[in-house]
């Protein structure tokens, strides 16, 4: 928008739902707009049939999608807020009518969170926290998280974490009512890097139920990502998905995609292409660095559509490649600065005790992929998943659902 030479000289305006735009002499600054303290809404009464939803970087994905749907599929009579960010608002063709989306990190944020009977997020509230979000009488705190079975430390486990995160995390922690886990594992893992005072609920994880369903509501799922990513229909297709490192860095040293396709190519036969996600937080700054004729994934918002989609899947460190064994598709790890990133981030257990082949060389991917074994490997994911104690059945959504109900109802029962 032009400016008058009067607002050139000093203007403040809007520019976003968090940020001002303000104009002196000439030259234009974005400045974050302070927001009010979370405390002065705890007056507010609660709407005891709203539920506000969040997920990693506010897009329609995960378990809190998976909810979602159960949710608008039983026609349950609650108001559904998603509180969303700017980098996602392009995306807002992805969300259902009945849900209204209202920006994170604003005072209409704060003022949904504070008024809502149930609160279903899949990371921590540290930005709403460190804003004075507490949990009022009747709210319940229902957090999913984003990763199962994997093999990343977090939380109070993490090397680096500071002091002030650390307090952050466990004032957050503190007010989850219940946390879902979907396995044995899963649950030992939330006791050592949570401090969980509520119930730690072992009813499956809700974002897997896609596995699970029939090939007649699979198929349009996997139609759809292959029409968005415009892929030829003769075509199979493998998911490269690096994780992030600490240091915001992408110089770690990325697969050969064409020897990766022609790999698979000699080994599974047809023709792949090699399709790449990137995580949210590389996404923006390094996905033109990818090369010509890689398809970029990294806007499609959800990954588990992806993972249906996908005939075979190479991660490093992500916990995606965890979720994708259910398929019991071909997944690999390559992991070329393992050592760097265990001591830096921290590892929860060996790579090596996964059931996926593990590479830190192009040389050492490329004769994993020749030399699959599709028995040998299945043999060694159902151990790996008997291993950990894993209960996925495809009904986890059903069964959380159940609980939301209970508690619009005022039945919730307590163990």
């Amino acid at each position: 928008m032009k400016l008058t030479w009067k607002e050139r000289l000093f203007s403040v305006k809007h520019a976003s739902a968090t940020h001002d735009q303000i104009c002196f002499l000439g030259v234009r600054i974005k400045k974050r707009r302070p927001l009010q303290d979370a405390g002065l809404y705890h007056h507010l009464p609660v709407n005891p049939r709203k539920i506000v939803f969040h997920t990693v970087h506010g897009a329609y994905h995960c378990s809190p999608k998976a909810i979602c749907e159960e949710l608008l599929r039983r026609r349950v009579d609650c108001e559904l807020v998603w509180l969303t960010e700017n980098n996602v608002l392009h995306q807002q063709q992805y969300f259902p009518p009945r849900v209204r989306l209202v920006m994170r990190r604003t005072d209409e944020a704060l003022r949904e969170l504070a008024t809502a009977r149930i609160w279903i997020e899949n990371e921590r509230k540290l930005s709403e926290t460190q804003l004075g979000l507490r949990k009022r009488p009747g709210q319940v705190y229902i957090n999913t998280w984003h990763g199962s079975l994997g093999i990343k430390l977090t939380g109070l486990q993490r090397h680096e974490a500071s002091r002030r995160a650390r307090l952050l995390c466990d004032a957050d922690d503190e007010q989850m009512d219940y946390l879902i886990s979907n396995a044995a594992y899963t649950t030992a893992f939330y006791r050592d890097s949570f401090k969980v005072c509520g119930r730690i609920l072992e009813v499956g994880c809700p974002r897997n139920d896609i596995f699970f369903a029939s090939p007649e509501s699979q198929r349009p799922i996997i139609q759809r990502v292959r029409t968005a990513l415009n892929l030829p229909a003769d075509s199979r297709f493998l998911l490269y998905a690096p994780t992030f490192r600490e240091s915001g860095s992408c110089d770690f040293a990325a697969p050969d995609y064409d020897r990766l396709a022609s790999a698979f190519s000699s080994r599974f036969g047809g023709n792949w292409l090699p399709v790449v996600r990137l995580h949210y937080k590389l996404a923006d700054r390094h996905g033109s660095l990818l090369p010509a004729g890689v398809c970029n994934a990294s806007d499609y918002p959800d990954m588990q559509e992806l993972l249906l989609a996908a005939d075979a899947v190479i991660t490093d460190y992500s916990s995606c490649i965890y979720d994708y064994l259910l398929t019991r598709r071909p997944g690999f790890i390559y992991a070329p600065d393992m050592s760097s990133f265990d001591a830096r981030r921290g590892l929860c257990y060996p790579l090596s005790e996964t059931p996926f082949p593990l590479a830190e060389t192009n040389e050492q991917l490329e004769q994993a992929i020749c030399s699959f074994d599709e028995d040998s490997y299945r043999g060694r994911v159902e151990d790996f998943l008997r291993g950990k104690g894993s209960i996925d059945d495809g009904h986890a959504s059903a069964r959380v659902t159940d609980l939301i109900e209970s508690i619009l109802d005022g039945k919730e029962l307590r163990a």
